[in-house]
């Protein structure tokens, strides 16, 4: 493998190439016949995978880290799979679990390494907004 960049083909149009008309019209075709289960469990794959290179744990290694971002692809990934458990059952999320947690572990050892080293801390998580529910007026006497 080489570090220089890949060269572009062919421009659009050319030589068959679809355009990008016709490229974002094979995806909506495409998006629109694919049951987001599917999608859903490709988001959970693609978000463990983001997760792990950007910990430095891929073939770029600490060329593309960014604890940041790997904790995000993390959070995210929590949501996805709160989602499809709810939504596709917990048989079909099992094969996620595992990987998710090793994950989890994989993020506590780097940013744990980080710090030794004397980098910087990773952003703490967000917080969570307010529930709108808990700015509700109630009437004296209603609570219970």
């Amino acid at each position: 493998m080489t570090d220089e960049p890949m060269t572009a083909g062919p421009e659009p149009g050319e030589e068959g190439l679809p355009t990008p008309e016709e490229l974002a019209a094979q995806f909506v075709y495409r998006l629109g016949r694919t049951p987001v289960r599917d999608i859903l469990m490709q988001s959970m794959a693609t978000m463990n995978d983001v997760a792990g290179i950007r910990m430095g744990l891929g073939p770029e290694g600490d060329t593309v880290k960014d604890m940041g971002q790997a904790r995000l692809a993390i959070e995210t990934m929590r949501a996805l799979i709160t989602v499809a458990e709810r939504e596709v059952g917990a048989a079909a999320i099992r094969p996620f679990k595992e990987p998710f947690a090793s994950l989890q572990m994989a993020y506590a050892q780097v940013a744990e390494a980080d710090q030794a080293a004397g980098g910087e801390a990773p952003p703490p998580p967000p917080s969570p907004e307010p529930d709108p529910a808990s700015r509700l007026w109630v009437p004296p006497g209603s609570r219970g």
